[in-house]
């Protein structure tokens, strides 16, 4: 029975995410109110709230989904240095972490997330956004860091905790401007994050 109500919740979940995303784009995250999210999602308003507290939960429980992969794959990562450079491997790292991203946020929906993370008047809303979306990221890079600096890949001194949220950062920055230049395709979005990896990276490495 444990197992069916967890396949159950894990539905309503989905649907309840479904169903916010839609109407956040269709009508905006301001004017989307929580009766009607449960009611394209086929469930109570209660429920919404037990499972999510508020709407703006809902929205971060939305960001925090496009993280998953990440997470999911940052052993992996770490196990291909052999096969690839530090450049090719972290930029590498860094695409698959904006295509899950896209994948579970539209373009036009990471414009309402950053623009109710920026009027938030609740102060925990921009630190838990900053960790949602910079940790998991983080974490593999340093991870493919780490294991460069062990295979005498890098110099002695490097940082590869700092390294890593400075890619992460970097990377941050493109994915606003993609957010906000409506007319940059992501080809253009990834040329501009391989350019910068390989300026940071490529100084560090051990001739």
């Amino acid at each position: 029975m444990t197992g069916l109500r967890a396949k159950q919740k894990a539905r309503r979940r989905a649907l309840i995410e479904k169903a916010a995303s839609e109407l956040f784009v269709e009508k905006g995250f301001a004017d989307t109110a929580i009766e009607e999210i449960a009611d394209r999602a086929l469930v109570s308003a209660p429920t919404v709230y037990n499972y999510y507290g508020t709407k703006g939960d809902l929205l971060l429980a939305l960001v925090a989904r496009g993280e998953e992969g990440i997470l999911d794959a940052e052993g992996d990562f770490s196990s291909q240095t052999q096969q690839h450079s530090p450049v090719e491997l972290v930029t590498k790292v860094i695409h698959s972490n904006v295509r899950d991203t896209l994948a579970s946020l539209s373009r036009e929906l990471w414009g309402h997330v950053v623009a109710f993370v920026a009027t938030a008047t609740d102060p925990d809303v921009a630190p838990r956004y900053l960790n949602t979306i910079a940790d998991g990221l983080a974490a593999a890079i340093k991870g493919v860091l780490v294991q460069y600096v062990k295979e005498g890949v890098f110099r002695e001194e490097v940082d590869a905790e700092a390294l890593a949220y400075l890619l992460t950062r970097m990377e941050r920055i493109h994915f606003l401007n993609f957010v906000y230049l409506k007319n940059m395709p992501e080809s253009e979005l990834e040329s501009n994050i391989a350019k910068d990896v390989k300026m940071i990276i490529e100084p560090l490495l051990i001739e």
